[in-house]
């Protein structure tokens, strides 16, 4: 499935709703619940699928459906209204049926209808997941025809089904961009951005370099990039003609922070807080919105963020957060939740947007470090920049390797490894805070002379600190 349409309406898409809608549509559709996904299956009087529609979602932070989908499709809607998506075969009866069911919920619920490219990849295949584009026998295909694309419950549900099996692999056109979400999870080892050419060859989005498809592990590299100094070990292995066109000279600046917390119990801080202290230093507002997927359509709210986390038990969580529309830096993120025993740990990742480097407030990291270790919430943090959308997407296109910008460890680390042991490395670091909320920020970026100075400068202090720490 590979074709999108969305439906945003005033009243709840209940299921009752759904089946009239559908009966307008033809009467000779039928509803069904997949087994394994929860999704509702459109079919035909053959039993052939025709597409796959998820339960309809509250929204409660419009800014996110208006970044993701234009401001002109929630015009004239509530401050308080329902997403749902659906998602049909690429061919003309899939898109018809997918169309039609939206517009009539549109009309009879009252709302306005989005639909994704024609998302004619010609690689379309019946697989045994409602999202797959084409599955091979250890990854899995979903392809997005969209402008910007989220790390979307469509997304998620492709890697819970898959979990430990097969990785999850994004086809896009080359005019598409992701977002923070969706670029972290495709830049790890579970993943790989694929981008169809103007030629109709596919490459990586991340690397440039030719794919292939794979029976066992679905698109490939020719050549998987691996190791220091690959490029020069590899001169023929060259990107996609226009993947090095020069984007960093006119870009933006993107700051990526990226925090570890590792609460101590049940009376510990509540998830969420950390994330809060990031992004008011570092875009001068707190997140507006959360969510298990994105778009991130829940109101921000740390107690609802700790309910969500209890509900799920011993099982981890990732949380996707946005910041407000129109107000301070663009922000996005994510937060991490993996219990250790009778502890939490929080990982928290989040990158602001900026239109020129100058205004990026670097002066203000000492005081993050300040804050973070004040409220018991600092274990271990991390900073750098890239070239990049002031909007914190990302398109197929080299931006340069990240700068380091600095690293700090919080005060339970700082007293397990010693004031002077931590340092004595290669960086030296400011100490900040009092007593015993000290802790210690490296400003990698000021020892650097380039980018890849600091990056090695900033790996040899991680692994200093590393080897320093006892146990």
């Amino acid at each position: 499935m590979s074709y999108d349409v969305v439906a945003l309406v005033a009243e709840r898409p209940d299921e009752p709703a759904i089946i009239n809608a559908l009966r307008g549509v033809d009467p000779e559709l039928r509803l069904h619940r997949h087994k394994d996904t929860g999704v509702l299956q459109i079919r035909d009087g053959d039993g052939r699928l025709l597409a796959t529609l998820e339960p309809g979602q509250r929204v409660e932070a419009a800014g996110e459906v208006e970044r993701l989908l234009g401001a002109e499709v929630v015009a004239g809607l509530p401050d308080r209204f329902w997403w749902t998506e659906a998602r049909a075969r690429p061919d003309e009866q899939g898109r018809e049926v997918a169309h039609r069911l939206a517009d009539r919920l549109a009309l009879t619920l009252g709302g306005a209808v989005w639909t994704s490219g024609a998302a004619d990849f010609g690689l379309w295949e019946e697989s045994e997941h409602p999202a797959a584009e084409r599955a091979a026998a250890r990854a899995v295909l979903v392809a997005q025809d969209r402008d910007v694309v989220p790390f979307s419950s469509w997304l998620s549900d492709a890697v819970a089904t898959h979990a430990g099996r097969k990785t999850l692999q994004v086809l896009t056109p080359p005019t598409a961009r992701l977002t923070y979400g969706v670029r972290t999870f495709l830049a790890g080892p579970l993943g790989r951005w694929v981008v169809r050419g103007q030629d109709g060859g596919h490459y990586d989005g991340l690397t440039g370099l030719a794919v292939h498809w794979d029976h066992t592990y679905g698109f490939l590299a020719d050549k998987e990039p691996s190791g220091p100094n690959w490029a020069a070990r590899e001169p023929g292995a060259a990107p996609e003609p226009g993947f090095l066109v020069g984007f960093a000279e006119g870009a933006g600046t993107q700051v990526v922070v990226d925090v570890s917390a590792l609460h101590p119990g049940p009376a510990a801080p509540r998830p969420g807080r950390a994330a809060e202290i990031v992004a008011e230093h570092l875009a001068g507002h707190a997140p507006a919105a959360w969510g298990p997927h994105e778009p991130a359509l829940r109101e921000w709210d740390r107690e609802r963020i700790a309910r969500f986390a209890a509900e799920r038990g011993p099982r981890a969580s990732i949380l996707y957060l946005a910041g407000p529309l129109g107000r301070g830096q663009p922000l996005a993120g994510q937060i991490s939740l993996t219990h250790r025993g009778g502890r939490l740990l929080e990982r928290v990742s989040i990158v602001a947007g900026f239109e020129e480097r100058e205004s990026v407030p670097f002066g203000a990291l000492p005081d993050l470090v300040r804050a973070l270790a004040a409220e018991g919430l600092l274990e271990n943090l991390r900073v750098r920049h890239v070239p990049g959308h002031s909007d914190t997407t990302c398109g197929p296109v080299w931006a340069g390797p990240p700068t380091p910008v600095g690293v700090a460890i919080g005060p339970d680390r700082l007293r397990a490894i010693g004031l002077g042991r931590a340092q004595a490395g290669p960086v030296r670091g400011t100490l900040v805070g009092e007593g015993e909320d000290r802790a210690l920020w490296y400003p990698v970026v000021q020892d650097a002379a380039s980018p890849l100075k600091g990056l090695w400068l900033m790996q040899r202090q991680t692994d200093y600190l590393a080897s320093a720490s006892p146990g």
